[in-house]
């Protein structure tokens, strides 16, 4: 399983698309820091608003925006094909003679995470740099929904069997699951209702229960495994 976990991890840096991922965060990490570090009057106003609000919040927030409204299609196109490119290509038939089909899966997951975990770290370095600060709120809320969104993208993976299809359908979803999850926040209709509590942002403003995507995340990677499983390989 360690073996799987460093190639996912290894693998995750080397496409273009994490280098402009990464590059692209530590832009918006940096440019805001400097932002917020030029604009003290803007920086009070938020402290002074009837939300409670933190300084280290403050210089955090750029990235926990970035996160929430592209971390899905930014997890997608990295890893939409992080199980079912090796059952199109069969090489899980050389993995599965050494390991279990869930221990390849969770070395995967882990893999990916610990990718996710360095990128955010990195950002947070640089505003930790600039700013002095460092949000454990945001820092925390931000591994959480990658978290989820990581999950999710093993779970499409594992029913999508070719990895053109899981790209399309992964964009497709990156795209669409920011919406749904505003629209089902924001609308009050009935058949909304599943796809807010399904959904993560609903939670990340209610300290009581910001690990139920961690949950919900966790029961993506349980059915991942179940049908990998069941499947003939």
């Amino acid at each position: 399983m360690v073996h799987v976990l460093k190639r996912e991890f290894i693998e995750s840096f080397r496409s273009v698309r994490s280098a402009l991922i990464i590059l692209f965060l530590t832009l918006v990490a940096y440019y805001s820091s400097r932002f917020f570090q030029n604009n003290q009057v803007l920086i009070n106003q938020f402290l002074s608003g009837e939300n409670t609000v933190s300084i280290e919040d403050v210089y955090a927030t750029a990235i926990s925006f970035i996160i929430m409204a592209f971390g899905s299609l930014f997890v997608f196109s990295i890893s939409h094909d992080i199980v079912n490119s090796e059952t199109e290509s069969r090489t899980i038939r050389l993995l599965v003679t050494k390991i279990s089909r869930g221990q390849i899966l969770l070395g995967k997951l882990l893999g990916v995470i610990l990718f996710w975990w360095a990128v955010i770290t990195i950002s947070y370095i640089v505003i930790f740099a600039i700013s002095g600060s460092w949000s454990i709120n945001f820092y925390t809320q931000t591994l959480v929904l990658l978290f989820y969104f990581i999950s999710f993208t093993m779970l499409i993976s594992t029913i999508i069997s070719k990895t053109k299809l899981s790209m399309f359908f992964g964009i497709m979803l990156g795209i669409a699951l920011p919406v749904l999850n505003v629209a089902a926040i924001e609308i009050d209709k009935w058949y909304l209702i599943p796809a807010k509590y399904l959904l993560p942002f609903y939670y990340n403003d209610q300290l009581a229960m910001s690990f139920v995507p961690l949950i919900i995340g966790t029961a993506f990677f349980i059915l991942s495994v179940f049908i990998i499983k069941r499947r003939d390989l």
